[in-house]
């Protein structure tokens, strides 16, 4: 596989409303961190994390947390991060996981990446001696498009957690077995606490 990449920043102090306009997000300073995503596995993708959101708080957290969706920017729209995170949400949870609809899914995935922008480069290692084709995707969006592509490729199927009911990845290149109930250690111990509780009663 081809490896993807987004050299991208975020914004040390996060974002906040507008006063003004709610739906209009502001970085709280000038301030910005450079950062590297790549898409390696499929443990734990970026875009799983927008797909987790469901209040408002949420995406101005996944905002502060990976920067701006769209372009590199102090200023992001709240409705069009939101809008984004329920189509994909809707899809891999109810398209793509359901095999009688995997080619409404491949449609869906060819709208998505119809205009996701990769610049090609060529990276040379010291270590290896050998250089390597790479793919620099140039949005977040673009970025986290690609990761539903290959989490769609590799055949990994979105769930929800038994215990906290976030969405979370099971089967190839996830790092869980396919017939995991739990997103984490913690839910499934937190889960069993529950239980053996509940038998006490």
């Amino acid at each position: 596989m081809i490896p993807i990449k987004l050299h991208w920043k975020r914004c040390v102090d996060g974002f906040e409303r507008d006063a003004a306009k709610p739906d209009i997000l502001h970085a709280r300073s000038e301030r910005t961190d450079p950062v590297t995503y790549e898409l390696a596995d499929l443990e734990n993708p970026v875009v799983l994390h927008l797909m987790n959101c469901q209040a408002d708080e949420d995406y101005i957290a996944f905002v502060s947390r990976f920067g701006p969706v769209m372009r590199m920017s102090n200023k992001t729209v709240l409705s069009v991060i939101r809008t984004m995170a329920e189509n994909i949400k809707t899809r891999a949870l109810f398209t793509i996981d359901k095999r009688a609809h995997r080619e409404t899914g491949a449609n869906f995935i060819n709208r998505l990446v119809r205009d996701v922008s990769l610049r090609p480069s060529y990276v040379y290692s010291e270590a290896s001696g050998r250089g390597r084709l790479v793919m620099q995707a140039t949005s977040l969006s673009h970025f986290m498009a690609m990761e539903f592509i290959a989490i769609h490729e590799a055949g990994a199927v979105a769930t929800t957690c038994e215990h906290c009911d976030r969405i979370f990845l099971t089967g190839p290149l996830t790092g869980r077995r396919s017939h995991a109930k739990y997103c984490s250690d913690r839910c499934r111990v937190a889960a069993m606490r529950a239980r053996n509780a509940a038998k006490e009663d």
